[in-house]
């Protein structure tokens, strides 16, 4: 007796797990049909005991009330595998899903960005005024493209607005011009797809959706598809306004890009002569690693001396290593001896070993200036010796080179020749990077251990995607730990469940540069940033854009996309369109920051700090450029995609969300508006690459958009028919895409206008723009004063 018993207990659980388990196909029946279903999913589950009755009572009883708070059932359930995301899975993270007073949340956060906005750019015009070498340093050097007043506290809104995009090619360059290009696009984007998501189906959300938000109490989402009852007819509206987003999308990318070529065109064929008759070679087999021998195998490829020069890389590995140490005792130096003469009766000591006495700290570094200095001029001596002896071949000389044609059409030609040898890793040539932007460093490696490299690399790459969660969670869970005291923990509890993500979206940057340059071969910082962009902008896409259906399970996300691809449109659909409340106050919550670069905080401190020791001038030079991790064109590139993306996956299920997306790109206009031509450095330019790959990442944000709005409307909608009208939708994002790889597929000038005496005519008139560098190694040249 007591064994059956137990067996009954056992079996009780077991159908209690099964009806917790038990899919119920309730997302198209109405509020007043989804008890019937849970019961009858439970009846199903435990027909098979009669015993069980106050069983059933009990269990129909309990998913009613979480049918009641939790709306539609958000669970997937495949035969392959289960992705579960719970509301504690995202709330863990800092995310929460639509719930009501909302509405009452997102005022509160609008307004305290609003005020820190108004109060940033207060400090910024006190700080401008101030600081003029900081904050209009190309005004002063005459590259900006207008003259604002630097008294006037305004001027700078006026100069930021009133530059147009060719006064911007012209000071900044064409990537820094088209990041500015891409804030224009995104507003424009936003007027022709938000404005009729606002006028027309808002309204029809609203009216004649259901009421579903109002008896919820979620106000937030009166406008939104949140109103809208399964089952509702309004979908159709719905499977309309996908189309029209998806038409308007791809037609106003070809339009743009199409603006963008001619702008390409013209940036090549103004190319400085020293970087548009150059090239990059890389893989120099052995025996043609020398300056000679590289000319002599040129030679033969393009006979009739039309090699103007060719200059292969020296091993300086060492030499680089000597010259930091001189650079950095130098600098010890001059800091010994400002403090020595602000403090002349208390001269600054210094500890050279860790249990030796104090010395004086000029005399030390005097010392080891007058060590390092011989031996980087002997190092500097035998390595220019080695290579210029006759017959140099291998020793300091490494596998990569530069050749430099007599005519541009030389040079385009080499960079479209294959098949040059019978190893495909050998005489690889491309187009080079501007001179003063070359890693030489990059240039050195040996090429037999860059598979080996690059294999480390992806491997961390991987373990930084699947490490990214726990490490999300890890520092939310301390945060929460740490007690502010009386005072502060008001204040640090509404910060501590989201720092994890802050901070991690924060160093994501640097974690991927960082592999990177540790274990690719980069060639150039703008190549680097090129790569950083295509990383980030998908590791946003994974844990930003999709935060709410990997939630804790990025293992699982991973394999269900992996194994089950067709399961993703119900992996999003049941997930994404209940968090659309945090996604609008995710871009409100970007005002501020981008308000907080008009600061240039890390640049004004480093300014402060080298002033003291340098002249102002000098000061500047060392406080710039910026964290190109975080600040890069590159990353910069990566974040605007990711909100406009947001935009236009969330759009139709929360029109509003439109409304913040064009107000993020109207303040990223004014203030990088400023910013870029009037305080920050000019960086090297690589003619608009980052624009072609923001266009093509909003092609696979509509990619998203298509699979999620698919998902929705075959749950939601009335019948399958609207989710077979929405589908192929994907097909022509997919086949847009590829016309638009294969019509504006070759950035470069055709050689055909290269090559005919009238292309050459119309090149010899064109003014070239100016590079000071050359492509050889300066610290090879360069005098140790």
């Amino acid at each position: 007796q007591q064994q059956q018993q137990q067996h009954q207990q056992l079996r009780l659980q077991q159908l209690q797990q099964k009806v917790v388990e038990q899919p119920c196909d309730i997302s198209r029946k109405t509020e007043a049909a989804q008890i019937e279903a849970i019961a009858s999913a439970a009846e199903r589950a435990v027909a098979a005991e009669p015993a069980a009755a106050a069983l059933l009572v009990a269990l129909t009883e309990a998913a009613l009330a979480s049918s009641e708070q939790t709306g539609l059932a958000r669970r997937t359930t495949t035969t392959t595998t289960t992705t579960t995301t719970t509301d504690h899975d995202v709330e863990i993270m800092g995310l929460t899903y639509n719930a009501e007073g909302d509405l009452s949340t997102f005022v509160s956060a609008l307004f305290t960005d609003t005020v820190a906005c108004v109060v940033i750019i207060c400090m910024f015009m006190v700080l401008r005024v101030r600081y003029p070498l900081m904050y209009s340093k190309n005004l002063l050097m005459g590259t900006a493209p207008s003259s604002p007043d630097g008294a006037s506290p305004f001027s700078w809104f006026q100069a930021s607005i009133g530059a147009n995009l060719e006064q911007h090619i012209a000071s900044s360059g064409l990537d820094q011009a088209m990041l500015l290009e891409f804030s224009s696009f995104g507003m424009k984007l936003c007027l022709l797809v938000g404005l009729p998501m606002l006028c027309i189906t808002s309204p029809i959300n609203l009216f004649f959706g259901g009421h579903l938000a109002d008896e919820k109490h979620d106000h937030m989402s009166l406008l939104s598809l949140g109103n809208v009852r399964p089952g509702s007819m309004v979908y159709w509206v719905t499977a309309a306004a996908v189309w029209f987003t998806v038409l308007v999308t791809v037609r106003a990318i070809f339009q743009a890009q199409e603006k963008y070529m001619h702008l390409r065109w013209r940036w090549c064929r103004h190319m400085a002569t020293s970087r548009a008759n150059t090239v990059l070679v890389e893989g120099i087999p052995d025996q043609f690693q020398s300056d000679a021998e590289l000319r002599k195998f040129f030679d033969v490829l393009f006979p009739g001396d039309r090699i103007q020069s060719t200059y292969c890389v020296k091993d300086t590995a060492a030499l680089c290593t000597l010259l930091q140490q001189l650079a950095d005792v130098e600098h010890n130096l001059v800091v010994a001896k400002t403090l020595r003469d602000q403090t002349p009766e208390h001269p600054p000591l210094i500890t050279p070993l860790l249990f030796g006495a104090k010395v004086d700290a000029v005399t030390y570094w005097e010392e080891m200036v007058a060590d390092v200095k011989p031996r980087c001029e002997e190092l500097r001596k035998t390595i220019t010796e080695a290579c210029s002896a006759p017959g140099a071949v291998g020793g300091y000389f490494c596998s990569s080179g530069f050749v430099t044609f007599y005519e541009r059409s030389d040079a385009e030609i080499a960079v479209r020749m294959t098949n040059i040898s019978t190893d495909s890793m050998e005489w690889l040539i491309d187009h080079p990077p501007e001179p003063s932007d070359v890693l030489w460093v990059d240039l050195m490696q040996d090429p037999t251990a860059e598979v080996g490299r690059h294999v480390l690399g992806y491997c961390l790459v991987a373990g930084l995607y699947f490490a990214y969660m726990p490490l999300v969670l890890g520092i939310t869970n301390i945060a929460k730990l740490i007690d502010m005291g009386p005072t502060l923990q008001p204040f640090w509890a509404g910060i501590a469940p989201t720092f994890g993500l802050t901070i991690m979206v924060s160093f994501l940057p640097t974690f991927i540069i960082a592999i990177f340059k540790l274990f690719f071969t980069l060639r150039a910082e703008a190549w680097a940033q090129a790569r950083l962009q295509e990383w980030y902008f998908w590791f946003n896409m994974v844990f930003v854009v999709m935060a709410t259906a990997v939630a804790q399970n990025t293992a699982d996300f991973t394999r269900t996309i992996a194994t089950s691809p067709f399961d993703v449109f119900n992996l999003l659909a049941n997930s994404m369109p209940y968090a659309t409340h945090f996604y609008v106050n995710y871009i409100v919550m970007q005002w501020p920051t981008h308000c907080m670069n008009l600061l240039r905080y890390a640049n004004l401190s480093k300014f402060k700090i080298f002033s003291a020791l340098y002249e102002e001038e000098e000061a500047v030079t060392m406080s710039e450029p910026e964290d190109q991790d975080y600040y890069g064109v590159g990353s910069r590139s990566a974040r605007w995609t990711t909100v406009l993306v947001i935009g236009l996956v969330f759009g139709t299920l929360c029109p509003p969300i439109f409304v913040v997306t064009f107000i993020n790109f109207l303040i990223c206009r004014v203030v990088y508006g400023y910013l870029i031509p009037f305080a920050e450095t000019r960086k090297p330019d690589l003619g608009g690459v980052f624009w072609t790959t923001q266009l093509r990442h909003v092609f696979h944000g509509l990619m998203l958009y298509c699979m999620l709005m698919t998902g929705v409307l075959a749950a939601r909608g009335p019948g399958r028919v609207p989710m077979f009208v929405v589908a192929p939708a994907l097909g022509y994002v997919y086949v847009a895409l590829k016309r638009f790889d294969s019509h504006f597929g070759s950035p470069n000038l055709p050689l055909q206008e290269l090559m005919s005496e009238e292309g050459k005519a119309m090149h010899a008139k064109l003014v070239k723009r100016f590079l000071k560098d050359e492509y050889v190694q300066t610290e090879l040249f360069e005098r140790i004063a």
